[in-house]
């Protein structure tokens, strides 16, 4: 995991490069997570978001809270701006803490996206899930995850049926 947001790009770069991949202009970035190393880390890490933007929802997901903030200054990374900030509390008590990953919201099929990048890790364990499956492709340290719906509209539609 890479705590500082500039240190974390440039290593997606890198990564990217390395990797032969290159994420289309078309492509939205909705969010970026942030993994927390404990309990305690995640409410400081939420409140400080909280201080200075939206909290569109805490949920429980899989066991654990997940919050997700509006950000009132989008993250800038290349000539894209990055809305969404994702703050999972960890999965165990200990964990690694940092920057660990971006989600990408794309209109090609996932079976597409894996033919543009042969050469990819991808993992689709999460290809089953009920609402906005993804596929997971993880690079050394970063992973980038696409999907077809972005989390904001996610979150408004599981807020209007009572899921969250």
């Amino acid at each position: 995991m890479i705590k500082n947001l500039t240190d974390f790009f440039k290593c997606l770069d890198k990564e990217l490069k390395e990797f032969d991949i290159t994420l289309k202009e078309e492509w939205f970035i909705d969010h970026i997570c942030y993994r927390t190393s404990s309990l305690d880390n995640y409410k400081d890490i939420c409140d400080d978001y909280l201080r200075r933007n939206t909290l569109l929802v805490e949920g429980n997901v899989g066991g654990r809270l997940i919050s997700t903030f509006k950000l009132k200054e989008p993250i800038k990374y290349q000539d894209r701006l990055i809305p969404l900030v994702e703050v999972p509390q960890p999965k165990r008590d200990s964990t690694p803490e940092g920057y660990e990953h971006i989600e990408v919201v794309v209109s090609e099929s996932f079976e597409q996206i894996k033919s543009l990048f042969p050469q990819g890790n991808f993992k689709s364990h999460a290809l089953k899930k009920d609402i906005n499956p993804e596929l997971v492709l993880k690079l050394d340290k970063c992973v980038i995850k696409f999907h077809h719906q972005s989390l904001e509209d996610v979150i408004k539609y599981e807020k209007k049926m009572g899921l969250v």
